[in-house]
């Protein structure tokens, strides 16, 4: 199968990054692919270094727009694609194997999904670590119905709140309901819930080629109010998206549980102490008994059991905040 792959990478004043992402797919043993530099305002030299790249290789299609974030950058990019199948790239991340679209291209020919997700490294730049954030797992079962195939992924905690380790087939996005929304943090958390909904079918294979650069000057690492009533109201939404879809609720409340649990280590290195956020959460604590056997919420759930929310939320965020 002959499928046009679309890479989207957003740039954005990552000037020492963005020719190591480029060259990682450049490199690729698949070669229908095109790549789609989408420079979101920068103020170094990331525009002059992305207009370089496409004018020595043909694939390379650069698209200039004034700052809008992220999420307008992957809008922008999901516009241009011309691709059978969408990957997102961040511009400050690479890929570190040479065969991984021919491999993905070949699984998908077989599954026929409209979503193969698949693994990722998380790669220390400090320390030069690499961290394989799935390990030898096996893939998920062919002869599986739709339904059960979407069952076996959040059953394994195999379908994770990231766009960037997911092959999407483009027709999903031609209705445009699939758009990422516009400056918020925690954008993948809704928008993968949303996708997950949209798509007929799904697949996953363990391949760990995608390193997920962890730097110090990334967005990540400062967590002030904002992020986390981000966090907070994309979980919501998907607490409301999940109400919508009767058929599917026990297995989709999975992937909430899991968002759910990631709040309670948010708000405990959270620069200030967040009572709405917690207020508003502690309304949804029974979402924990689906944990799908994942240690972290398993034990989340007996803590609240014993102390409830609040009380839980206060105890995490006192020890890690000791530790530290």
């Amino acid at each position: 199968m002959d499928l046009r792959i679309s890479v989207i990478i957003p740039v954005f004043n990552i000037e020492q990054y963005v020719k190591l992402a480029v060259e990682s797919v450049l490199c690729q043993t698949y070669k229908n692919l095109e790549i789609i530099l989408v420079d979101d305002g920068s103020t170094d030299t990331s525009a002059g270094i992305c207009d370089l790249i496409s004018q020595e290789y043909h694939q390379v299609k650069v698209i200039h727009k004034s700052n809008g974030g992220l999420s307008d950058a992957r809008n922008v990019g999901i516009d241009n694609a011309t691709g059978d199948y969408i990957l997102f790239l961040d511009g400050d991340d690479f890929w570190n194997d040479i065969n991984a679209i021919e491999r993905l291209v070949k699984r998908v020919s077989l599954s026929h999904v409209d979503i193969l997700n698949f693994s990722y490294i998380k790669y220390y730049e400090d320390t030069n670590e690499y961290h394989e954030y799935f390990y030898n797992i096996s893939p998920c079962p062919l002869n599986l119905t739709k339904n059960d195939r979407k069952k076996y992924l959040l059953d394994h905690n195999l379908y994770i709140a990231s766009a960037c380790n997911k092959l999407i087939k483009k027709s999903l996005f031609k209705d445009g309901d699939l758009y990422f929304v516009k400056g918020i943090y925690s954008e993948d958390i809704d928008w993968c819930l949303r996708l997950l909904i949209k798509a007929e079918s799904v697949d996953f294979i363990c391949e760990n080629f995608y390193c997920y650069r962890q730097r110090s000057g990334s967005i990540t690492h400062t967590i002030n109010d904002k992020k986390c009533h981000d966090l907070t109201n994309n979980i919501l939404k998907c607490f409301s998206m999940v109400n919508k879809s009767e058929s599917l609720q026990d297995v989709l409340y999975k992937y909430v549980a899991y968002q759910y649990g990631t709040f309670f280590i948010t708000q405990a290195v959270a620069e200030n102490y967040q009572s709405e956020c917690i207020n508003e959460l502690s309304k949804y604590k029974w979402v924990l008994k689906h944990h799908s056997n994942n240690k972290k919420l398993i034990i989340l759930n007996i803590m609240v059991t014993l102390f409830g929310y609040k009380l839980s939320c206060k105890i995490i965020r006192f020890f890690i905040r000791l530790r530290r």
